[in-house]
């Protein structure tokens, strides 16, 4: 049964657990957290999570405390687990009053009920729904941030609900935020690396698994297209694999069309702050996709063996593209530029990094639109 209105007044701290592996996860329950604050307004909110996952959300308005962890490494073993929930409990005040449980793991239902959460909802898979006191159906093809969204709805009581509680729970949008300084250092970076202009493109040809990564060939067709078209080029990544990639887009783009490559060289509030000021993201399935996505800049995320309904998130700023039968070997190059195209000339710019300032928009008018055929 949900939280009675007076029990639901009672809560004064919540726990809210998401994968710790998995940062795009975490990303995709960020409604989820924006509802429980708008359900439970008096209530301190902590976030257990991957490191990965705090980083993205350092800024977040609707958290009180994030508490990062990594259960294979510094958590590994029961008696790191113990400590783990010790200082949850130690951080929180005592047992927290609601345990919200998005991650699927036996382990995540069971710090819940170590915790010794008055009330703890979670989905009724891989066999812990006896953990928990409210257990969530979980839908294997329904969008997943609706899917979290769920859970709050499985503890909230039913009737008339505030305005600000209602929207929350129609709107699955997953959201981010950073601060005008991070924006500021993303706009001195594009500066600093000579990515300048009004029309700045970020590509990020690869990703941590192959099956996640389309051809960074084809990522170049794309790149040469826009490019001869007036925008500038952006690459962003990290890792071995993802500047492997990101060196085959460079050397297939060629000298007629150079790239700012940035893949490895900065850090995850870095990144964000350089997103905030792209005109369009293209990437795979991958954690940067869901972040740019979720800062509100338009984006094609390319999907391959995971399925794009339920992840992709997909809105009139996000356009998803999938796969032929999940195989991103068979995506042909035309359906993306065609995205891309389509978000360049629907989305609103962002304000243009300028030379002379990385964080004022260009005193010369901006272009509503990108104009298609346009040589720099």
């Amino acid at each position: 049964m949900p939280l009675s209105p007076p029990e639901s007044r009672t809560v004064r701290t919540v726990l809210v657990i998401t994968k710790h592996n998995f940062m795009g996860d975490t990303i995709v329950a960020t409604p989820l957290l924006r509802g429980v604050r708008h359900a439970f307004p008096q209530a301190a909110i902590t976030l257990l999570t991957g490191g990965a996952a705090a980083q993205t959300l350092l800024e977040f308005p609707f958290v009180d405390n994030i508490e990062a962890y990594d259960p294979k490494r510094t958590q590994k073993g029961a008696a790191a687990s113990w400590r783990l929930i010790c200082a949850l409990r130690g951080r929180i005040g005592g047992s927290p009053d609601l345990c919200l449980v998005a991650d699927r793991s036996v382990r995540a239902a069971l710090i819940a009920l170590l915790c010794r959460a008055r009330v703890r909802a979670g989905f009724d898979t891989e066999g812990r729904g006896c953990l928990l006191t409210h257990r969530v159906p979980y839908d294997l093809e329904k969008r997943e941030s609706e899917c979290c969204l769920d859970i709050l709805r499985a503890v909230t009581a039913p009737g008339p609900l505030s305005d600000t509680l209602a929207g929350s729970l129609a709107d699955p949008m997953p959201l981010l935020c950073i601060t005008e300084t991070e924006r500021r250092r993303g706009a001195a970076i594009l500066r600093e690396r000579e990515a300048l202009g009004p029309v700045l493109v970020g590509i990020q040809p690869g990703a941590s698994y192959r099956a996640k990564q389309w051809d960074p060939s084809r990522f170049a067709e794309v790149a040469r297209a826009l490019a001869g078209e007036g925008a500038s080029i952006v690459l962003l990544g990290s890792g071995t694999t993802e500047r492997d990639a990101s060196r085959v887009l460079r050397e297939a783009m060629g000298e007629r069309f150079p790239v700012v490559d940035l893949t490895g060289e900065t850090s995850m509030r870095e990144t964000m702050g350089i997103l905030a000021h792209l005109s369009l993201f293209i990437g795979n399935d991958t954690g940067v996709s869901h972040i740019a996505a979720a800062l509100g800049t338009p984006t094609v995320s390319l999907f391959g063996p995971t399925l794009a309904e339920k992840w992709g998130e997909a809105s009139p700023r996000n356009l998803v593209i999938a796969a032929p039968d999940g195989c991103l070997k068979k995506l042909e190059v035309a359906p993306v530029l065609s995205a891309a195209r389509t978000l360049l000339l629907s989305s609103s710019p962002p304000n243009p990094v300028s030379p002379s300032d990385p964080t004022a928009a260009a005193d010369s008018a901006i272009p509503s639109t990108f104009a298609l055929g346009a040589n720099r």
